[in-house]
């Protein structure tokens, strides 16, 4: 069995009843939304909506918003204020080569923390090769090795010094 469609102005009214109470729209639009699916549809629509008022702002808000979000953000540097990449990584160069200077500088100037020592050696061995021809030999180095010797170091080398030479054959 299908229902005869319902006119225009029975839908009308029964809206305007609606929109005037939503919950109780009276007997006649209770009637008519019993036999009109759209109608029924339209109060269950027209009930979940939100019941919240449209936010008001004052006068000229959205025209004055820009410049206030201008105003508090920092302030930019005109171009030529700014500090180029350039300038950074040379300053940045000339501060490792002061620094690499000043640490070398340092460590040539430093004296060893400790100084190696030779043991002595307790007997004095023969050179076939004189004293004299040797290369790069300074003769004062002799006389304060002499003047380093315990005394019985030295009377070793008196005793070997008086012993006449011997030739291997």
């Amino acid at each position: 069995m299908t229902q005869a469609p319902a006119s225009p102005h029975s839908c009308s009214l029964t809206m305007d009843a609606v929109l005037l109470d939503p919950l109780e729209p009276g007997a006649e639009a209770e009637a008519h939304m019993r036999t009109c699916r759209a109608c029924s549809e339209a109060r269950v629509a027209y009930l979940a909506q939100e019941d919240c008022p449209e936010v008001l702002a004052p006068a000229g808000y959205f025209d004055r918003l820009p410049d206030r979000v201008l105003r508090k953000l920092p302030v930019r540097l005109p171009l030529h204020h700014r500090a180029r990449p350039f300038t950074w990584i040379a300053a940045a160069a000339l501060f490792m080569a002061v620094g690499a200077g000043a640490f070398w500088a340092g460590r040539a100037n430093q004296t060893p923390l400790v100084e190696a020592t030779l043991p002595r050696q307790t007997e004095i061995l023969e050179t076939s090769v004189p004293v004299s021809d040797t290369p790069f030999h300074d003769p004062e180095e002799d006389a304060v090795q002499i003047q380093a010797l315990s005394p019985e170091e030295m009377q070793a080398l008196l005793k070997h010094l008086e012993a006449p030479p011997t030739f291997a054959r």
